[in-house]
């Protein structure tokens, strides 16, 4: 189970790799009314964890930027999303499973909110890093991928 120190570690890496943006790392905690305002994705790290990332779409389109190297204006809201996605491919890609990447790894996908809100409540956080790009919260973390209020997977 990666812990916070990897999870800092292997995001920041990733981020950096891929963007101009400075990424630091806050101890802000994230509120119930800051889950609405930033974009959630989500996959399966292996059989038993879950991994959710949460940005600022602003962040998502500066990502976008440098990753295709095209001005913002000229991007569209798939283009940021699929730089997020590949963000968060690499980082999974680089944490330590339980399983071999090709039993249980995900494409990740877009959630609502409510949806994150959902985890939040029902689900074991295993470890969790937010960070601040610019004026804006990235916060990444990893689940127990059981629902413990009804004993459950989480799909």
């Amino acid at each position: 189970m990666p812990c916070k120190k990897e999870l800092l570690n292997t995001t920041t890496s990733v981020w950096q790799s891929f963007s101009s943006e400075q990424f630091l790392e806050s101890d802000y905690i994230l509120a119930i009314e800051d889950l609405l305002i930033l974009q959630w994705f989500c996959c399966h790290l292996s059989s038993n964890q879950l991994v959710v990332l949460g940005i600022d779409q602003h962040v998502g389109y500066l990502l976008a930027e440098d990753m295709f190297k095209s001005p913002i204006n000229t991007l569209s809201e798939d283009d940021e999303q699929d730089a997020v996605i590949e963000l968060m491919n690499c980082i999974c890609g680089q944490l330590d499973r339980d399983h071999p990447a090709n039993e249980c790894f995900e494409r990740p996908k877009l959630l609502e909110a409510i949806e994150m809100k959902r985890f939040v409540r029902n689900l074991n956080k295993l470890s969790e890093v937010t960070a601040k790009i610019g004026n804006e919260y990235f916060y990444i973390a990893i689940f127990d991928g059981k629902d413990e209020k009804s004993g459950g997977e989480v799909e």
